[in-house]
């Protein structure tokens, strides 16, 4: 893809908040409080994390012998350890992403998969991207580097919000295919899969792993405005139906809006997951680094 298509999406001031992105995700990675993303000992990672005071069966390759030289005192230099297991960032690509064709919702998924998968590789982990719609799409694979951030930028920019959702599909396919994914993060409208999100659930947590669902809706979808007459069409079949907007009827759908909300919270917490509100207006960097970190999912 060409850099243009790229910078399109993931303008300058992304790629500067996600330098921000990576500066706390120093710091969180160098905290002692364990979790599913990080976790910290003495070994043979990539990253530096700290120092502490050499104890008698210390490994004596890590001790830090410059500063032995100028001080005469024993440090310990302590690495961040690599995780095996990959973190899989599952993203819905279905029409319905980008209803009525507004991009926003879905470029707003789109920033939040790189931001998921720069705090991931920040980490010293594997990121398998994964777009789906009726079925899982072509996986974008990263390294342990966030050098790999410019490649899957361009995946993402490249990617088209269309088709049906069926995520039992794809949580099948996954969780035969990808044996390895310890985390999963699964971002989606959740329009067109509630009815099957405990299966789903219950598909991506097999083999004892870790899921967030995160639930991306724009602010209208929440409260929408008062419009007077108007003709919906389904994003994904095409039905339309003619509808007069009062207010009554917005005060009907922001309740029903919201008991689809906790429906998918309690599927969510009754199959083990975590949920997360991922509304269009919070900022992806606070979502990242206050909303999951309140969640439990991060630091």
């Amino acid at each position: 893809m060409a850099d243009s298509a790229r910078h399109e999406l993931f303008d300058e001031d992304f790629l500067t908040r996600l330098g921000g992105l990576h500066l706390i995700v120093k710091r969180l990675a160098a905290s002692t409080t364990p979790g599913p993303v990080h976790s910290g000992a003495v070994g043979d990672g990539l990253e530096f994390a700290d120092h502490r005071a050499y104890a008698p069966g210390d490994d004596i390759r890590f001790i830090d012998w410059p500063y032995y030289a100028r001080m005469e005192k024993l440090l310990l230099r302590l690495f961040h350890k690599h995780s095996e297991s990959d973190v899989a960032v599952l993203l819905d690509c279905s029409a319905s992403m980008a209803a009525g064709g507004r991009a926003e919702p879905f470029d707003y998924a789109r920033h939040v998969a790189a931001a998921l998968a720069y705090v991931a590789m920040g980490s010293g982990r594997r990121v398998v991207l994964l777009p789906f719609a009726s079925d899982l799409g072509e996986p974008m694979r990263t390294g342990r580097d966030r050098a790999n951030i410019l490649p899957l930028l361009d995946y993402l920019a490249a990617l088209p919000p269309r088709g049906k959702t069926d995520m039992l599909a794809a949580a099948v396919s996954f969780d035969h295919r990808y044996r390895h994914a310890g985390t999963v993060f699964l971002i989606s409208d959740f329009y067109d899969g509630r009815e099957q999100l405990p299966d789903v659930l219950a598909r991506l947590g097999n083999r004892r792993r870790d899921v967030v669902a995160l639930h991306t809706f724009s602010p209208e979808d929440r409260d929408p405005a008062p419009a007077g007459p108007v003709q919906l069409e389904h994003a994904e079949t095409a039905s339309r139906v003619n509808l007069q907007i009062t207010e009554p009827l917005r005060d009907s759908y922001r309740r029903r809006w919201q008991a689809f909300r906790e429906e998918l919270e309690f599927a969510c917490n009754s199959r083990q997951a975590t949920y997360v509100a991922a509304p269009g207006d919070l900022p992806f960097d606070q979502l990242i680094l206050q909303t999951l970190r309140q969640a439990g999912v991060l630091g």
